[in-house]
């Protein structure tokens, strides 16, 4: 039998009307600056299409997902309706008590849409039909980069390397995609995200937020939900590492500062203060250390078998490395039946 995901309700017109109200527009710019922004954003996305297939050994079509410079507001659009779709569409009642629910739900969305609105600086979206899309913020490249104090032209294509490398996963592995759709479809059945949990979650953020992520929602099915989690970061860490990797092994060859860059990035994804805090509660401190964790695996499987024998990883789900795998890049490699691994 299939479970019945635990959601409220939600108001998407809401979300979307929430999400793009807050976001702020981003760093003041000329139009000619926001258009020779936009314009070095494409350049740099079909630079990166070459250098990643090469690098990374890889053929991937570049006609079957759309590469789009976006807005913070756009950004939000876009994944409202990418949500939605991930969640079979589930819409608002029309009228009463669960009406007001269901667009408290969306406005709360749509909040948490117009944070991380101001942090990505680009993203694959596998789930925009029919095979996916790059979006690349313009405003929040532009901010980082200030912020950095890096040089824009390198950090521009820095970006669009690391983008191009997911795109490129998704497009040349088509299994991929609805691969990760079914993990998180059961992971959603197994959250419970109904609003007397969400209000309790909240209760204990305010009383020790160092000590809470909306991993707390885990439903009754706990083993199942948290064997779910590990397949999940064990994918998501395979992703971002190979992404690291690749835009970092293609870097010193066109990007002249790629050592300051990395550098100085690093120490941006970490967060201060309330930044930290919210990053917590939405897990994004996990999804920090599956940059690293991935890159680590990632490095010692090229370093021993080549990107060719790599590879491999894309060839099935059961090929996909184990979260103890990750952590042993080793136990992968003997799995798999390279030679001379002990």
């Amino acid at each position: 039998m299939t479970a019945t995901i635990a959601l409220p309700p939600i108001d998407w017109d809401a979300a979307t009307a929430t999400g793009a109200r807050l976001v702020p527009v981003g760093p003041r710019v000329t139009p000619g600056e926001a258009a020779q922004l936009v314009a070095e954003l494409r350049e740099c996305a079909v630079r990166a299409q070459p250098r990643v297939r090469e690098t990374a050994r890889i053929d991937a079509p570049t006609d079957t997902a759309p590469v789009l410079v976006v807005d913070r507001a756009s950004w939000v659009r876009g994944n409202v309706e990418s949500t939605r779709g991930l969640l079979g569409g589930l819409g608002a009642p029309e009228d009463g008590t669960s009406g007001f629910s269901a667009r408290a739900s969306g406005a709360e969305l749509g909040s948490v849409l117009a944070w991380l609105g101001t942090k990505v600086l680009g993203q694959f979206d596998p789930f925009h039909e029919p095979a996916g899309r790059l979006l690349l913020v313009a405003p929040n490249v532009l901010h980082a980069e200030r912020q950095l104090g890096v040089d824009p032209h390198d950090f521009r294509l820095w970006v669009c390397l690391h983008e191009e490398t997911h795109r490129v996963q998704f497009t040349a592995h088509p299994w991929l995609r609805e691969h990760l759709r079914a993990e998180a479809t059961g992971l959603l059945h197994n959250l419970d995200l109904t609003t007397p949990a969400l209000t309790d979650l909240l209760r204990r953020l305010r009383e020790d937020g160092n000590n809470v992520t909306l991993l707390d929602l885990i439903g009754p099915d706990a083993a199942a939900t948290r064997g779910v989690i590990e397949r999940v970061t064990a994918v998501m860490s395979l992703l971002e590492g190979h992404a690291d990797v690749v835009m970092d092994e293609v870097g010193p060859a066109v990007v002249g500062s790629v050592s300051q860059i990395r550098r100085r990035f690093e120490q941006r994804r970490t967060g201060r203060g309330v930044d930290r805090l919210v990053r917590r509660l939405l897990g994004l401190d996990l999804k920090l250390a599956q940059y690293r964790d991935g890159a680590r695996f990632c490095r010692a499987v090229v370093d021993r078998v080549g990107f060719d024998g790599f590879n491999r990883v894309f060839a099935s789900a059961e090929a996909l490395p184990t979260l103890a795998e990750i952590h042993d890049p080793g136990a992968w490699l003997r799995r798999q039946g390279f030679p001379g691994v002990g």
